[in-house]
């Protein structure tokens, strides 16, 4: 089986190196037919695996770093200068990472033993919002918001994702003007979902047209409705009953806009479950899920927590992997910044995948259980991305990265609580950066 494991991760990164070479895949995403055709400093495939490999510090620290390994040098020489990477990096269409996202998410899915809840899998959608660089492009493209930080206006985009829980991978992903709703972005990730999954939302999704889409999609849903606004959820609360199953119908402003597109409306049956947090508040959840031998009131509670780790996701891009921290001012940077860390992201999860038999055999004489430090893992993946696509013998480097990556394990401590904490912000000046 772990042999199985490892010729998956080898031909999943060879997907990639072969991507990064393919004549037809370059001309699709240079951005102009001359880019790439004669011998430089930065061919396709390095100045890819250098966007891709996330800039976190200095870019010329990175700069050397990176071609340190993969020039196979012992010192890291000024091989390529800042401002070069500035310029070749507008000849590469951002598109072109995300299509490598979505190819290796596909081989993901297709040859592994994926992780499901119940024989389903389970896609949480939310949304966030990005500080982005303030300059006329920025602005003229997301928009400009007012802030009491400072007096100043800042330049925000929206985020949004449809987010795998437990096998941790970015199935869809959206960076968009902010004048663009969540349920019309909900909308488009659905394009993406299909039979045997589970969407989990949160109070701002829950509508009519989204339910009637998803099930169109042969997807189930469950969420969380916000009880002072849905009758139905008030009534269960005040009843005291665990829950209930009615049909629901879309608002009046939904029924004209059916009746004049001509579209018929049926009822949609949902069940509502009502669960009692630690703390004595009740909250409801909507779902298709209505057969209550298969899926009893019981199991509500930890479904619907398993929503949480798209939440850890985000602080996983934006504070981990400096998400908002964008390697350059224009649009083309910001966009390979956003493709290129989802895509890093996912590689991670892939190659850390199934590594809790391994942890738990290693630490079962333990006091705690202990699991894969996530952190460390992206740290990881980063430092190997130019040596794994350089070198021939992929399985080997493979072998080593994963033992790195089962040594470095963090305690898992059941029941630990923290209240949410809101705070301002964190900004990441260029001229003050990590190492």
């Amino acid at each position: 089986m772990r042999r199985q494991k490892l010729k998956n991760h080898a031909k999943l990164l060879r997907y990639l190196k072969n991507k990064l070479t393919n004549p037809n895949f370059i001309s699709t995403y240079r951005t102009s037919p001359e880019y790439f055709t004669r011998n430089r400093s930065f061919t396709f495939k390095s100045l890819s695996l250098f966007i891709i490999s996330t800039i976190q510090s200095s870019i010329q620290r990175e700069l050397d770093r990176f071609f340190r390994t993969f020039n196979n040098q012992l010192l890291a020489d000024k091989f390529v200068s800042q401002s070069a990477f500035s310029q070749a990096r507008l000849k590469i269409r951002p598109e072109a990472f995300e299509e490598l996202r979505q190819g290796i998410t596909k081989i993901f899915y297709t040859n592994y033993a994926v992780k499901k809840w119940m024989g389903l899998r389970l896609i949480a959608i939310d949304g966030s919002e990005l500080m982005l660089p303030k300059n006329k492009d920025t602005i003229e493209k997301f928009g400009e918001y007012t802030t009491n930080f400072m007096n100043k206006t800042i330049v925000l985009a929206r985020i949004s994702k449809a987010y795998d829980v437990l096998n941790k991978i970015n199935i869809d992903a959206k960076l968009v003007n902010r004048k663009i709703g969540e349920h019309r972005l909900a909308n488009q990730h659905l394009e993406h979902c299909g039979a045997s999954d589970l969407l989990l939302m949160d109070r701002g999704y829950p509508s009519y047209d989204l339910f009637m889409k998803i099930l169109a999609r042969g997807s189930g849903f469950c969420a969380r409705v916000t009880v002072s606004t849905w009758s139905v959820a008030k009534e269960l609360v005040n009843s005291g009953q665990k829950e209930i199953v009615v049909d629901i119908l879309p608002g009046n402003d939904l029924k004209r806009m059916y009746k004049k597109q001509g579209q018929a409306i049926e009822p949609i049956k949902c069940r509502f479950v009502c669960i009692e947090l630690p703390s004595g508040e009740k909250e409801v959840l909507i779902t298709s899920l209505l057969d209550t031998v298969k899926y009893p009131h019981s199991i509500f509670k930890n479904l619907y927590h398993l929503r949480w780790d798209i939440e850890e996701s985000y602080k996983k891009d934006k504070h981990r992997l400096q998400l908002e921290n964008f390697s350059g001012k224009s649009i083309t940077a910001i966009y390979q910044d956003f493709y290129a860390s989802l895509l890093l992201s996912n590689i991670t999860s892939i190659l850390s995948y199934s590594l809790d038999d391994k942890i738990n055999a290693i630490t079962k004489k333990t006091r705690f259980k202990y699991q894969l430090n996530y952190t460390s893992a992206l740290a990881k993946v980063k430092e190997a991305i130019a040596l794994i696509f350089t070198k021939r013998n992929i399985e080997n480097i493979l072998k080593k990265l994963i033992n790195i990556l089962i040594s470095n394990i963090l305690p898992v401590r059941q029941n630990r609580k923290y209240e949410r904490i809101k705070q301002k912000k964190r900004r990441y000046p260029r001229t003050y950066l990590s190492l």
